[in-house]
């Protein structure tokens, strides 16, 4: 890597040293981006190293990102995540992402054109307190190298070319067990490259009407049914598993199903429900398919995009009320 550019507005604080070991204890207090790119420099006097002492938002995504081949996204907030998917797309560029928290851990690299972007996983930026952050449910500092240096190896990849990058799949890790899952993600057939991360583009009618239950509940109306669509967590599901009886509608395509699935899941592929309702046989299939004893349909996916396309037509040809599992499988595993 002959040049690497540091976006970071915040400071040190003795907290951050237990993940953070770029930094020192002597340093505490002084900018995050200047002291990365002082220890970058001791380490590889050969390389440029350019700070950038800014937030990076939606209004100057494009600006600092200019002239880059590949992000790098350790992020800890859904504002600059976005901004970096929808630079990241309009640049034709790989976002390589990762997340942790507690002792948990996703990976992937999206890339517009050659996979998934990071709204293909993450809609819409989740409801404000509905996800804790690393000061208030914490985080294992061990965890951040794991990741970091997964994240590094998958730059080298995408740089080089060399091997496969994680295009295409969510890794999963545990600290608690050491094991890694992966799991299928496919591009959305709705998702496409923005044209700006100055601001956040108008969504069409039909895209709007598609999220609109990403944090609220609504009416659905189909040519027999009137059904309230909700979200629910993967923690209320665990909770209502002990004593009521549901159905887990896993929406994915077979091969996906095959390769990982929530224990007891069904699977009803996204296209097959999708076909069934252009021809008015899906309430038959639900019938076919669904325990009737089932009190509650949960629809999944690897993220949320295909559970909420799947889960309004479903809704619609069934009087069993019909559940959309927040995160999918992403969230299934991390809690």
């Amino acid at each position: 890597m002959g040049e690497i550019i540091i976006i970071d507005d915040d400071s040190i604080e003795v907290s951050n040293l237990h993940r953070q070991v770029i930094h020192s204890y002597a340093r505490a207090g002084n900018l995050k981006a200047e002291s990365a790119a002082e220890t970058m420099r001791a380490l590889n006097p050969f390389i440029t190293v350019t700070v950038i002492r800014e937030r990076l938002t939606d209004s100057n995504a494009l600006t600092l990102l200019t002239g880059t081949d590949a992000v790098l996204d350790g992020s800890d907030n859904f504002e600059a995540r976005y901004a970096v998917s929808a630079a990241a797309q309009q640049f034709g560029i790989p976002h390589i992402w990762a997340a942790i928290l507690g002792f948990d851990a996703q990976l992937s690299v999206f890339w517009a054109g050659h996979g998934p972007v990071y709204e293909d996983l993450y809609p819409q930026s989740p409801a404000p307190g509905s996800v804790p952050s690393c000061s208030t449910a914490g985080v294992i500092g061990a965890l951040a190298g794991i990741v970091g240096s997964a994240m590094a190896m998958e730059a080298i990849k995408v740089i080089t070319g060399s091997g496969k990058p994680l295009l295409g799949e969510v890794g999963l890790y545990s600290a608690l067990t050491g094991k890694w899952e992966y799991i299928p993600l496919l591009a959305s057939m709705q998702a496409k490259p923005k044209k700006s991360a100055e601001t956040h583009p108008q969504e069409s009618q039909d895209t709007k009407n598609r999220l609109i239950f990403r944090h609220n509940s609504g009416k659905l109306t189909g040519n027999h049914h009137t059904q309230k669509l909700e979200d629910i967590t993967p923690v209320q599901v665990r909770q209502l598993l002990q004593h009521e009886k549901m159905t887990l509608i896993d929406v994915r395509e077979a091969i996906e199903f095959s390769s990982f699935a929530i224990e007891g899941a069904i699977n009803l592929p996204l296209t097959e429900i999708l076909d069934a309702a252009r021809e008015g046989s899906l309430a038959a299939k639900i019938r076919e398919k669904i325990d009737p004893a089932s009190k509650y349909l949960v629809v999944y996916c690897t993220g949320y995009t295909r559970a909420l396309e799947a889960a309004r037509d479903i809704a619609a040809a069934t009087d069993t009320p019909v559940r959309v599992l927040v995160g999918g499988i992403s969230g299934w595993l991390t809690v």
